[in-house]
């Protein structure tokens, strides 16, 4: 198989006829679907699609008639096969029971992961058999268009795991697991009944007591539900029935989740699966490998799906290697961004109007010599020599650190200075940790009349599993973010780190400090033929931190870069409820370019192009529309070439390059097998493509699960409709990220956005928190790293 040969797990699906007949009767309101469901369900397959409903009979005879009978085109009513193989694919799989029928889901039977950790790790207790982690499938028939203009019908097998805890509450606490903030689920579901139930407050006499719950339950009886199977509930009863026993446990489990998950283990089970279908379909449906979808139309499961290049057309490319660029005339690159900024200095270096920075440090008074020390390797660099003996038998040292010229010299600093505000912490033992830390910075701040340009808060280890709303951290961190001060957090753990660790550590801390503090360590290669080019994140944070509540406050998150990944701006929209929401995004996104407009100079006839990013858009609301009418009204003088672009991991796709044999870890290990190489683009459809960041010289260990792609979608409106510049684009921003100098898996139009919403979600949970700040003197800053 040559390079760009790159296999999907999936299945091709054939028709046998390109026609078929159906019933179809028009239904402009998709309302009035269900009705026909409950009257002619029995009978009666339906599909509702643009206004029209489609019936296929069940039966023979139906007694029960509907719609007129018509002749369809397979081409064009691809959804409704789609349809009718996912309300089929259960009678495949009679001996499983669905955990759901769409997209159809279920268990393994033989295998069970568990199982297999109790067989490797000796002396175990009882109750452990209780806890139960399965392979969960997920089967779901998707379209795809590797070639333009053949479209065809895939099924697509996705492999999860299902966790689940079957021991008793009581026993679970008589085993001294804290079930307080738990979650308990039904252990049978009456039809159309929740299965989640509530939030644990208190277990006594066999009556669960509920903090938080649906329907408004304040208890129920233990023996109606099970703890949560999530991986926190796992967590915190293992780590209170093991104790010391819990590490070993909790490697062997990811041994045995690995090895259903790599690329080798990904490839045999859709070998499996595909033999499977196949013999089952003999088996159940009239000795043929067929689906019935129409008593005229059968469907054939066939051979896995497979992109192969031609001559005539191109379905895989690999898009070049990023470049970073440490200078505005694009002389200055490197293919690795520390080396980069090591020898030239970052981006904006002559630029950067913080020459001589001040940065105040937080930390408790106990821990000041290591703090001391730490500050010095910071901004001095670390020395770390080793010993080399040459022929003639004479010792060289030779320096080999990774941090040599410290914060001053790679940056372009002059004297940084690091105010040092300890914590009283043996005279302040009775309160709690958040209290010490905000009393300190309350009081620090107040007697200062020049705010600092940054700061770090050093915080123990065990400080940083608080809750939010006790979290020091986070009280910190909002009292210093509506100061307009941008916060670094620092671990007791990472300051006492040897020189050899600490050296990449500071490497990291630093280039996001720089951001924080507006600086730009790095952008990307990037050829501007247009008078200029705008890549915008749109996002949406949910401001309700709990499960039983709708939530219905919603902000909305923009953050704008240039082209080239130069971070121009982040802006909050005030917080609205969801129908509200639309109204909001309308004038935020008016306001936001109009602003970079005005800023950037756009004169008439300029050709400007406009790029949005957008993960998951809130159901029901159609971001990318409102997108267009506001750039449509702000670039109405000038040449607007627009593109909106979704952009998600969250889908049923995987690409495997079976000529990847992966990268050596040690004799007989090797890492990332299957895994495509990074920057490998694939046509999924017309409008969509596959492209991975992450291939195997990224993933750090042979376990590491095969890489999810990302799936590109351009949506219809769009005027720029350059899929292969786009994915590349999108490509290059997955290295812009600087809160880490490796790349990450998401560009960071979508990973900021992230990032900003997790800690605005935690913030909610801090007294007196308010965002304000963050729209005013902190736009420009990175503050979210």
């Amino acid at each position: 198989m040559s390079k760009l040969d790159i296999q999907l797990n999936g299945f091709k699906v054939a028709l046998s006829a390109p026609t078929f007949k159906g019933y179809v009767q028009n239904l402009p309101n998709s309302q009035e679907f269900k009705s026909f469901i409950e009257l002619l369900g029995d009978e009666w397959f339906f599909h509702w699609r643009k206004g029209k409903l489609y019936g296929i009979p069940k039966v023979t005879n139906p007694q029960k008639s509907f719609g007129q009978l018509e002749d369809l085109s397979c081409k064009e009513h691809l959804q409704l096969i789609i349809s009718r193989i996912s309300y089929l694919l259960p009678d495949i799989f009679l001996e499983y029971n669905p955990l759901k029928r769409k997209p159809f889901t279920f268990l393994a039977q033989k295998k069970e992961l568990i199982r297999e950790v109790i067989s490797a790790v000796k002396n175990l207790p009882d109750i452990i058999s209780s806890f139960k982690v399965f392979p969960k499938y997920i089967l779901e028939a998707k379209t795809f268009e590797i070639q333009n203009d053949e479209s065809g019908i895939g099924l697509f097998l996705r492999l999860k795991t299902n966790w689940q805890i079957h021991a008793s509450l009581s026993t679970l606490q008589n085993e001294g697991v804290e079930l307080r903030d738990l979650y308990v689920v039904r252990r049978q579901c009456a039809p159309g009944q929740r299965r989640l139930v509530g939030r644990i407050d208190s277990l006594s006499t066999q009556i669960v007591y509920l903090s938080e719950s649906f329907d408004k339950i304040d208890s129920i009886h233990e023996e109606e539900v099970w703890l949560e199977g999530s991986k926190a509930s796992f967590s915190s009863c293992l780590k209170a029935i093991l104790g010391d026993k819990y590490k070993n446990f909790e490697s062997a489990l990811n041994d045995e989740h690995s090895k259903l998950l790599i690329g080798p283990a990904v490839d045999a089970t859709l070998t499996e699966m595909h033999s499977f279908l196949t013999n089952k379909a003999h088996k159940f449906l009239a000795n043929k490998a067929t689906l019935n979808i129409a008593p005229d139309l059968q469907a054939t499961i066939g051979a896995r799906i497979e992109a192969i290049n031609t001559k005539e057309y191109q379905s895989v490319i690999a898009a070049s290697s990023v470049e970073y660029c440490f200078d505005a005339a694009r002389t200055k690159k490197s293919l690795y961004p520390w080396v980069g900024i090591d020898q030239y200095g970052p981006f904006s270096r002559q630029t950067f109007s913080k020459k001589t920075p001040e940065i105040i440090v937080f930390f408790p008074d106990t821990a000041q010599g290591a703090v001391e020390n730490f500050l010095v390797s910071l901004r001095d660099g670390i020395s770390i020599k080793n010993k080399k003996i040459d022929e003639d038998g004479n010792v060289e040292w030779q320096e080999t650190s990774r941090y040599t010229g410290g914060l001053a010299k790679i940056f372009g600093l002059f004297n940084p200075k690091f105010t040092l505000e300890p914590l009283s912490w043996l005279k302040n033992t009775h309160n709690p940790p958040a209290i010490v830390y905000r009393e300190t910075i309350e009081g620090t701040l107040a007697s200062r009349e020049i705010m600092p340009d940054a700061a770090m808060v050093v915080l123990l280890d065990n400080h940083t599993r608080l809750p939010d709303s006790e979290n020091p951290y986070l009280h910190s961190k909002s009292l210093l973010l509506m100061a307009g001060i941008p916060v670094q957090e620092v671990r007791l753990a990472t300051i006492n780190q040897s020189k050899n660790e600490l050296q990449y550590t500071l490497q990291n801390l630093t280039v996001a400090l720089y951001a924080k503090m507006n600086g730009v360590p790095w952008t990307v290669d990037h050829d501007l033929t247009i008078h200029d080019e705008l890549v915008i994140g749109v996002g949406t944070c949910e401001l309700s931190g709990s499960r039983f509540t709708e939530r219905q406050r919603f902000v909305g998150i923009t953050t704008v870069f240039r082209g080239d990944g130069n971070y121009l701006l982040g802006n909050l929209s005030k917080d609205c409820t969801y129908d509200e929401y639309p109204s909001v995004l309308r004038n935020s996104t008016l306001s936001i370019l109009q602003e970079i407009k005005n800023r950037n100079g756009w004169q008439p006839n300029d050709t400007v192009r406009l790029v949005f990013h957008a993960a998951r858009p809130l159901k029901d609301v159609d971001v990318a529309n409102i997108i267009a009418e506001c750039v449509a009204q702000v670039g109405n003088e000038q040449n607007v070439e627009f593109a909106f672009l979704t952009i998600s991991h969250d889908h049923p796709f995987t690409m495997l390059d079976k000529s990847q044999q992966g990268v050596k870890v040690k004799e007989g290990e090797r890492k990332g097998i299957y895994a495509p190489e990074r920057g490998t683009i694939l046509q999924l459809g017309r409008y969509t493509r596959l492209l991975s960041t992450k291939g195997s010289k990224l993933i750090k260990r042979s376990s590491t699960p095969l890489p999810t792609p990302l799936l590109i979608n351009l949506h219809p409106q769009s005027t720029y409709r350059d899929l292969t510049y786009l994915s590349e684009q999108v490509l290059k921003f997955t290295s812009l990220s600087w809160k880490s100098l490796l790349p990450a898996s998401d560009p960071v139009t979508i990973y900021y956005s992230e990032l900003i919403a997790g800690l605005l979600a935690r913030l909610q949970n801090v007294r007196g928190w308010s965002p304000a700040m963050l729209n005013i003197k902190l736009r420009a800053s990175k503050w979210f790293l």
